[in-house]
């Protein structure tokens, strides 16, 4: 990925088209620092009218079992970036709770619960999570979550995926629904370094935040025992939704867990 903050700089069709060509999403930034553009490689992958059609297919339920998964596993994180950081009890409790009431589909919101319950627990119940709120926390937030969705993004595309069909997202104006369905078990990545990171916030983002957000890709999280950068392990998971597809088993999807930096090389060992 590369990363344009500076509305001066100068581009050439013929640097965009190569970027594409070794499948580097480029990011354009607004007035603000913020990411506001994003290019994507088209017609790269040797499989891609294969996935479509993958896409095309699926079945309802796949989808349904495939998002109740998603968001056991976004919730389950939470919980850990409780337990590394505030360690609010009650917070902790309830979203065992939640994770454990999810049902296909997520017929009952139990992420939406969840995600007021988890910010309340972090940040305090005087905090409000808007997407277009213009404050440190909910800003630093944006950004982080959209530069993971910019790189899932990247992935999706380098492997023959429309991101426009999602799993749960089906916005009719989001190119993206599908990278945003697949970040989700990844936010709390981001939570738990903006948490770490209160007392250097600011509004606009200073310059290194921004930096640390972008270089959150490079962080460790765990699939499958394995320690894996979050940048690969956006790639096995996409790669295991392509297993999913072809063999019509949701189960067959591989989600991060968020685990604790300190013990890292411990896992490595393992």
């Amino acid at each position: 990925m590369i990363l344009v903050e500076d509305r001066k700089a100068l581009l050439t069709a013929r640097l965009v088209a190569s970027l594409s060509s070794y499948y580097i999403g480029l990011i354009l930034c607004d007035e603000k620092m913020n990411p506001a553009s994003i290019t994507l490689p088209l017609h790269m992958h040797y499989k891609q009218l294969h996935v479509f059609e993958l896409q095309m297919k699926v079945k309802k339920p796949i989808y349904s079992q495939l998002w109740s998964y998603i968001v056991k596993q976004k919730i389950q994180n939470q919980r850990k970036v409780i337990e590394l950081t505030t360690k609010d009890e009650f917070t902790i409790r309830n979203l065992i709770t939640l994770e454990h009431e999810v049902k296909s589909s997520d017929k009952t919101n139990r992420e939406g619960i969840a995600a007021k319950s988890f910010f309340d627990g972090l940040y305090g119940r005087v905090f409000v999570r808007r997407q277009s709120a213009q404050d440190e926390i909910n800003s630093a937030l944006n950004y982080g979550y959209t530069i993971l969705a910019a790189n899932m993004s990247r992935i999706l595309a380098m492997y023959g995926f429309n991101t426009i069909l999602g799993i749960h997202h089906r916005s009719m104006t989001n190119n993206f629904n599908l990278s945003y369905d697949l970040i989700e078990p990844f936010r709390a990545c981001v939570d738990y370094f903006v948490y770490n990171h209160l007392d250097d916030l600011a509004y606009p983002l200073p310059k290194d935040i921004r930096l640390g957000l972008v270089k959150l890709l490079q962080e460790s999280v765990r699939i499958n025992n394995r320690i894996y950068r979050i940048e690969n392990a956006m790639e096995e998971m996409v790669l295991s939704l392509i297993q999913v597809l072809e063999n019509e088993d949701s189960r067959m999807l591989v989600l991060p867990f968020v685990i604790e930096p300190e013990s890292i090389e411990d896992e490595v060992e393992l």
